[in-house]
C-alpha cells in the first residue's frame, strides 16, 4: 500500500475523522450553539448559510498553516531532494506514531488555542456571518492531540508525497466542519436534530478512531519493515 496512491477522498476522511474525535467535536458542538443560537424554523437558511462560513474558516486555517509547511519543504531544493530520497522511510514511523496516538498509547501533550464558550460567547456580540468564518479560523487552530496527529503526522505526509499544498488541505478542512454543515443543513429545512446528531457522531467518531488507528498502526509496521527493517537485515 503506498500512501501516494491514496485518492482525495483519503483528505476527506481524515478530516471527517478529525470533526468527530472528541475535543474537536466539542469544539464543533460549541460552534453549533452559537449558529443555531437565535434562529428559529423561519430563519434556518441564515444557520446554513453561517454554516458555510464556518467551513470556509477552517479551510483557510488549513491551508494556511498546511500551505506554508509543505510549501516551504517543496521549495527548498536539499529539502525537497531529502523527502523524495526517504520519504518511504519517514513515512513507517510518522503512521506508527499517529496510530499509537489515535489508540491512546502514546500521549501527546498539544495545548493549542483556548477556543472554548468564551470565544463563543464574545463572537455573539458581532456580526454572526463575519462571526463563524473568524470562529472557523480559530477553532481551526485549536490543535488537540488526536488532530494534531491527524493534522501533521498524516495530513502533511499525504500533501508533501502528492505535492499538493492547496488541495488537500481545503478537503481537509472541509471534512473537519462535517457535522456543522450537516446540522445547519437540518435546521435550514427546520429539522432540530443537533442532539442526537452529535450524540451518534461521538459514538461511532470512537469506532472510527480506533479502527484507522489500527489501520495506521498496520501500515507504518509495513513501511518500517519494508523500507527500513528489509534493508538492515539484507
Amino acid at each position: 500500500m503506498n500512501l501516494e496512491s491514496i485518492p482525495v477522498i483519503g483528505a476527506l476522511w481524515l478530516g471527517i475523522l478529525t470533526s468527530i474525535s472528541p475535543c474537536p467535536l466539542a469544539s464543533n458542538i460549541a460552534a453549533m450553539c452559537y449558529i443555531s443560537g437565535g434562529y428559529g424554523r423561519l430563519e434556518g437558511r441564515k444557520a446554513y448559510r453561517m454554516g458555510i462560513y464556518y467551513t470556509l474558516g477552517r479551510m483557510i486555517a488549513y491551508t494556511l498553516v498546511a500551505g506554508m509547511v509543505v510549501k516551504g519543504l517543496l521549495t527548498v531544493p536539499v529539502v525537497a531532494q531529502f523527502l523524495q530520497k526517504n520519504m518511504n522511510m519517514m513515512l513507517g514511523p510518522l503512521l506508527l506514531c499517529t496510530g499509537l496516538v489515535m489508540l491512546d498509547f502514546l500521549p501527546l501533550d498539544f495545548r493549542g488555542i483556548d477556543a472554548g464558550n468564551g470565544i463563543v460567547e464574545r463572537l455573539k456580540a458581532r456580526g454572526h456571518f463575519l462571526g463563524s468564518l473568524f470562529l472557523g479560523v480559530v477553532l481551526a487552530l485549536s490543535f488537540c492531540p488526536v488532530s494534531a496527529a491527524l493534522f501533521f503526522g498524516s495530513l502533511i505526509p499525504l500533501a508533501v508525497a502528492r505535492k499538493s499544498p492547496v488541495l488537500f488541505p481545503l478537503i481537509y478542512g472541509a471534512g473537519t466542519a462535517a457535522p456543522v454543515v450537516a446540522a445547519a443543513v437540518a435546521l435550514a429545512f427546520g429539522v432540530d436534530i443537533t442532539g442526537r446528531f452529535f450524540q451518534a457522531g461521538r459514538r461511532f467518531g470512537g469506532l472510527a478512531k480506533r479502527a484507522t488507528g489500527f489501520v495506521f498502526v498496520i501500515v507504518g509496521s509495513y513501511y518500517i519493515y519494508e523500507f527500513i527493517l528489509s534493508g538492515m537485515i539484507a
